[in-house]
C-alpha cells in the first residue's frame, strides 16, 4: 500500500474527496481516463456517506444504551419521557464495487508513472506521502462533552492507536478528581446518579491515553458539564 494513503477513515474519505475533485483538474494532462474519474468520483461519495452513517449511528449508541441502562436499573432519578429518536440517513448514492482503497492505488499508481506528474500536483491531489511516527507520551485526549439522553454526560475523544484513556472525574464535592473509569472506547456516558430533581451541577472531566497497559501521554484539558437533577 503506498505511504500516501491516509489511515484513518476520516482522514481517508478527506483524501478521496480531493482526489476526485482534482481530477477533473489534470485529467488530460496525466491521461487519466473518464471511466476512471467517474469511478474514483463514485468511491470517494460511497465511502463518505458510508461514514457519515457510521458516525451517526456511533453517536446514537450511548444514548439508547443509556436508556437500555434506565430502563432496566434505574438511577434514582431520572425520569423517562421519551425514547431516544434513531437517525435519519441520507440517501445512499450508487453502489460500487468492494475495495476502494486497491482502485485508488492503482489509480495513483498509474497515475505518478505519468511522465507530466510532478511531486506539485500529488501534493494538490493529496497522493503525495508523509511521515509522521507515533509517539505515544505526545498524545493529549481531546476530550469533549455534552449531555445526552435522560440528562446524563456524554463524553468523546480520539482513541487513534492508544488502547483506551482513563476518566477523571470532579463531582465539586472538595474531594478534587477521583478516576470514574477505564474507556476503551471513544464514547463514553456517564450513568452517574443527577442530582436531586431541578438542582443543577457542573461536573468536571478530564483523561489521559492508555498504551500497553500504562498511563501515557498529558492530560486533557479540563472539561465543564452542567447536568440537571429531572
Amino acid at each position: 500500500m503506498g505511504t500516501y494513503v491516509k489511515q484513518g477513515d476520516g482522514a481517508f474519505a478527506d483524501q478521496l474527496t480531493l482526489f476526485a475533485t482534482k481530477i477533473p483538474v489534470y485529467q488530460a494532462l496525466l491521461g487519466i481516463t473518464d471511466a476512471e474519474k467517474d469511478s474514483a468520483m463514485a468511491d470517494s461519495k460511497l465511502f463518505r456517506w458510508t461514514l457519515d452513517v457510521q458516525i451517526q449511528v456511533q453517536e446514537y449508541a450511548p444514548h439508547i444504551t443509556g436508556f437500555k441502562n434506565l430502563l432496566r436499573y434505574g438511577d434514582g432519578s431520572s425520569v423517562l419521557t421519551t425514547v431516544p429518536v434513531p437517525p435519519v440517513y441520507i440517501t445512499p448514492p450508487a453502489l460500487v464495487a468492494a475495495n476502494v482503497q486497491l482502485r485508488f492505488t492503482k489509480l495513483v499508481d498509474r497515475i505518478k508513472g505519468s511522465l507530466n506528474y510532478t511531486t506539485d500536483i500529488g501534493r494538490e491531489m493529496g497522493i503525495e506521502g508523509t511521515h509522521s511516527d507515533f509517539v505515544p507520551n505526545d498524545g493529549t485526549p481531546d476530550l469533549k462533552g455534552k449531555t445526552a439522553f435522560g440528562g446524563h454526560p456524554l463524553l468523546h475523544y480520539t482513541k487513534g492507536k492508544y488502547e483506551g484513556a482513563q476518566i477523571w472525574k470532579d463531582l465539586g464535592d472538595g474531594k478534587g478528581f477521583v478516576l470514574l473509569a477505564v474507556s476503551n472506547h471513544p464514547d463514553f456516558l456517564d450513568l452517574s446518579a443527577l442530582p436531586a430533581t431541578n438542582a443543577s451541577a457542573v461536573w468536571k472531566y478530564k483523561a489521559i491515553y492508555l498504551y500497553k497497559g500504562g498511563v501515557v501521554g498529558n492530560w486533557s484539558p479540563v472539561i465543564e458539564v452542567t447536568v440537571t437533577g429531572a
